[in-house]
């Protein structure tokens, strides 16, 4: 079984880094005050000086409470987030990519009419169309992606990381202005499987999905696709960003001269 895992660096302990920061701007503040005390309480009228006692003993007070706030707020998005890097993902074996490959190569030739001869041609440009989609996705992103991944049983394009957030990326070549709504269901169906397998094994951790179109439609059909997409995907059980790139364009930005 092939896997690839993210080396993680034990000497680093996000939510320890977290604390000595939070810590750290409290005493620069009891700092500021106390030299504020030392040069300037000669001149406090009464008033002032009783603001200023008010003051010092409030403080306290509230910075524990906000020191107390910040901790459980991002407590478990950096505990989450420690606990990624430990994952061993399991890379689609190639005989699931050839699979699926077919699969959507001949679900386009379907759609396109396009005869048996010239397959070998549209495989390729599906390809070429996944992996520009996918550079054009790590590039927006900022962040190192992985390819081919399993999440629980189900295949995706590719994963990505950002701290608690778990993005699974599912690219598909769309020559028509509508996507069948099975093709939908099944989709949204593979990523509440991936979500539960997740769950399971890194609770409090957040995924979405990330579906990335590759077109070649004209304006008036990309207008309709994106119409008939809003309506497709009212209920998930997941946050689902869409994308929609065009090969041409995608070809102009990485390929050509």
């Amino acid at each position: 079984m092939a896997t690839t895992e993210t080396k993680k660096d034990s000497g680093i302990n996000p939510l320890r880094n977290f604390l000595i920061l939070v810590v750290g701007f409290a005493s620069l503040a009891c700092i500021a005050v106390g030299l504020v005390l030392a040069f300037a309480s000669a001149n406090f009228n009464s008033a002032q000086v009783w603001a200023m006692i008010g003051f010092l003993f409030a403080f306290p007070f509230f910075g524990v409470g906000v020191i107390a706030w910040l901790v459980l707020r991002h407590a478990n998005k950096l505990a989450v987030s420690s606990k990624t890097n430990e994952i061993k993902w399991e890379i689609v074996s190639s005989e699931k990519q050839k699979e699926n490959l077919n699969r959507a190569v001949n679900q386009l030739a379907a759609i396109m009419k396009v005869p048996e001869e010239q397959l070998t041609d549209l495989r390729s440009a599906h390809i070429v169309a996944e992996d520009l989609a996918l550079r054009k996705i790590q590039q927006e992103s900022h962040t190192p992606i992985m390819r081919y991944v399993n999440v629980g049983d189900v295949p995706f394009s590719a994963v990505y990381v950002d701290q608690d957030l778990i993005t699974c990326v599912q690219v598909t070549f769309v020559v028509s202005p509508e996507i069948r709504q099975e093709r939908i269901n099944r989709i949204l169906n593979q990523m509440a499987s991936a979500k539960s397998a997740l769950n399971g094994s890194l609770e409090g951790s957040k995924m979405r999905l990330l579906l990335v179109l590759v077109t070649q439609l004209d304006q008036e059909g990309e207008e309709q696709l994106r119409s008939s997409l809003v309506s497709k995907f009212s209920a998930t059980p997941v946050d689902v960003d869409i994308r929609l790139l065009d090969f041409l364009a995608l070809q102009n930005i990485y390929s050509e001269n």
